[in-house]
C-alpha cells in the first residue's frame, strides 16, 4: 500500500530509500528500549517522510511525523470522527461575520521555548494560503488577525462546513513567525516546532530521531521519551525485525505480506484506502471516454482483491474512501467485471483494434506491484498491450505528478475527518494525474463547504461519486483497510485511515 498523498507537478523533492539492518535505535524488546531518557518507541516504515515542509506532504509518514513536532491549533480526534483541543484550548464560529476565534491555550510554546502567539499563527497560515498543494483548501480564508497575543480571528468569506477539519490536519501545521529568525532554507533543514516531539536528527533515507519537547503545553508524561524510525524496503526483513522485539511498531503494511506476521499483533482498521488506475487523458486512445469505460470493464476486480490484497479488500463502491463523517455512495451502480461490454466498447472507440500503453507503480509497494499485474492480464484480453514500470518511490512520485504517465496505479485515504478531504486531493492532482478538467469538481466541492445542512452535502457527494462514473478519469479498484502491528506491550489510536500522534501511545503493558 502506497499510503501518499498529493504533491503537485512542481516543487518535487527527491526521496532516497534505504534498507536498513536494523532500527536505530538499536533494539527495544516488547515495551520499548529504555535509554537515557526513557521509554523508545522503535518503529519501521516502507518510505521516508518528504521533509518539513508542509505543503509538500505527500506520505502519511510525512503526515504523522509533522503532526508530532508542528503542533495544529486543532487535532483530529483519535477515532477520526472529528476535532479536539491542539494549539487551541477554546475556539468558537460567529456565524454573522462568519469568523472562527481560537485562543492560544496558555503555556503553548516551541521546541526553543518561545511562547506560541497569534503572530505565529498569522504567519504560518499565509504559508498554507500561498502552497502550490493544499493552498486551495483554505480558499475561503480571508483576513488573519491577532487582536491579543493569544487570539487568533480566521475572517471567511463565505461558510465553509470543513474548516474545522481543514484546521485539524498536519498540513494545518504551526510554524515560529520568520521561521523563527532563520532563513527559510535553514528552518527546514532544522524545524522548531510546538508539537510533543522535537526533531534530534533526521535525513532524506529516513533515518529519524525525536525526543520530547521539553516546552510542549502538555507537561504530563505521556507517550514515549524517545520515537526513533527506520525505513525498511524489504517486507521480510521487517517482519524478521518486529518478530524478534527490535521494532514496537511497524506502519503501513501493504495487505500482500500481512501474513508474515502474527494476526494478534495486528491492527486492521475499517477500510479507508481506495487503489486506483489512473488514465491519462493526454495520451492518445486514453481521451476517448469509449476506451476508458471499455477499460473499466475489462479489469478482474475480484481477481485483484483475492490475489493483490490477498483478501483484505471488498469491491469499490466509488472513488470515494468510506468511513468519513457525510460519506455518501455515488446513485449509480460502480464498475464490474464484463468482458464482453468491454470488448464491444473498445470496438467501437478510437482504440479499436488495440494499443500500446504504459503502467507506472511504485516497486516497493508488493499490493500494487501485483495490481499493476493483474490490470496487465486484464487489458491483454482487449489487445492493449501495457508495459509495466515498476519505480523507486522517489522516481515513481516525479512521474506521477509529472503527469507524463499514461497510466499511473496507486491509492490514497483522507488525512482529516471530512470526505471532502479526498475530494480536495483529487481536485489537486488533476482527477489523479488524469488531466480531466476539475472546474465542474471545484464548483461542486464549493458547493458542498457551503451547503446548509447535512443531506444537501451528501447529494453533493453523490453527485461527484457518479461523475467519476460517467466520465472514468480514473478508476476504483478497490477499497481496503490500513494495518500497523504493534507490539503486546505498546497501544496506539489510530484513526481509520491510520496516523495516530506519538504522544498518545502507552508503552509498558
Amino acid at each position: 500500500m502506497t499510503c501518499i498523498r498529493s504533491r503537485r507537478f512542481a516543487g518535487m523533492v527527491a526521496l532516497t530509500l534505504v534498507a536498513v539492518a536494523a532500527p536505530a535505535c538499536g533494539g527495544s524488546s516488547s515495551g520499548g528500549s529504555s535509554g537515557p531518557s526513557g521509554t523508545t518507541l522503535s518503529v519501521l516504515r516502507t518510505e521516508s517522510i518528504d521533509g518539513w515542509v508542509l505543503d509538500s506532504a505527500a506520505a502519511y509518514a510525512t503526515y504523522q511525523t509533522q503532526a508530532a513536532v508542528l503542533e495544529g491549533l486543532l487535532r483530529t480526534a483519535p477515532d477520526g470522527s472529528g476535532v479536539v483541543a491542539g494549539l487551541s484550548d477554546k475556539w468558537s464560529y460567529d456565524p454573522a461575520t462568519t469568523s472562527w476565534t481560537f485562543r492560544i491555550r496558555k503555556g503553548a510554546a516551541f521546541s526553543d521555548g518561545s511562547p506560541v502567539t497569534g503572530k505565529d499563527v498569522m504567519f504560518s497560515s499565509d504559508l498554507w494560503r500561498n502552497g502550490p498543494n493544499f493552498g486551495g483548501s483554505y480558499a475561503r480564508v480571508g483576513a488573519v488577525t491577532s487582536p491579543k497575543a493569544d487570539t487568533v480571528v480566521f475572517k471567511l468569506t463565505e461558510p465553509d462546513n470543513n474548516f474545522e477539519a481543514l484546521i485539524s490536519a498536519s498540513v494545518s501545521g504551526v510554524l515560529p513567525a520568520k521561521f523563527g529568525g532563520r532563513t527559510e532554507k535553514a528552518y527546514y533543514q532544522d524545524p522548531i516546532g510546538a508539537g510533543a516531539y522535537k526533531v534530534d536528527d533526521w535525513s532524506a533515507s529516513g533515518r529519524l530521531s525525536l525526543s520530547r519537547n521539553p516546552h510542549f503545553y502538555d507537561r504530563t508524561p505521556t507517550g514515549p521519551d524517545k520515537i526513533e524510525v527506520d525505513v525498511v524496503g524489504d517486507d521480510n526483513e521487517r517482519s524478521v525485525l518486529f518478530e524478534a522485539g527490535d521494532a514496537d511498531v511497524v506502519e503501513y503494511i501493504p495487505a500482500s505480506s500481512r501474513t508474515q506476521f502474527d494476526k494478534d499483533r495486528l491492527l486492521t482498521l475499517p477500510v479507508s484506502q481506495v487503489s486506483h488506475l489512473s488514465l491519462n487523458l493526454a495520451e492518445g486512445p486514453l481521451a476517448d471516454v469509449k476506451v476508458r469505460r471499455a477499460i473499466a470493464s475489462a479489469l478482474d476486480y475480484q481477481g485483484m482483491i483475492d490475489g493483490a490484497f490477498a483478501g483484505e479488500a471488498e469491491p469499490a463502491a466509488g472513488i470515494l474512501p468510506p468511513n468519513l463523517p457525510r460519506y455518501t455512495p455515488p446513485t449509480k451502480d460502480y464498475f464490474s467485471t464484463d468482458l464482453a461490454s468491454a470488448r464491444k466498447a473498445l470496438a467501437a472507440s478510437s482504440g479499436a483494434g488495440g494499443f500500446k500503453s504504459e503502467l507506472i507503480y511504485d516497486a516497493a509497494v508488493g499490493s500494487d506491484a501485483l495490481a499493476a499485474q493483474v490490470v496487465a492480464a486484464n487489458l491483454a484480453k482487449l489487445d492493449i498491450k501495457v508495459k509495466l514500470t515498476g519505480l523507486e518511490t522517489a522516481a515513481f512520485l516525479d512521474r506521477a505528478f509529472g503527469g507524463d504517465a499514461p497510466m499511473t496505479l496507486w491509492s490514497f485515504g483522507a488525512v482529516s475527518p471530512d470526505i471532502i478531504d479526498p475530494v480536495n486531493w483529487i481536485a489537486g492532482t488533476g482527477w489523479l494525474f488524469s488531466g480531466f478538467d476539475t472546474a465542474a469538481l471545484a464548483e461542486k466541492a464549493g458547493a458542498y463547504s457551503t451547503s446548509s445542512d447535512d443531506a444537501s452535502a451528501k447529494a453533493v457527494i453523490a453527485q461527484i461519486q457518479d461523475d467519476a462514473i460517467t466520465n472514468v478519469p480514473a478508476i476504483a479498484l478497490a477499497h481496503f483497510s490500513v494495518a500497523h502491528a504493534v507490539a503486546s506491550s505498546v497501544k496506539i489510536k489510530a484513526t481509520p485511515w491510520g496516523l495516530y500522534y506519538y504522544d498518545d501511545v502507552s508503552m509498558g503493558g
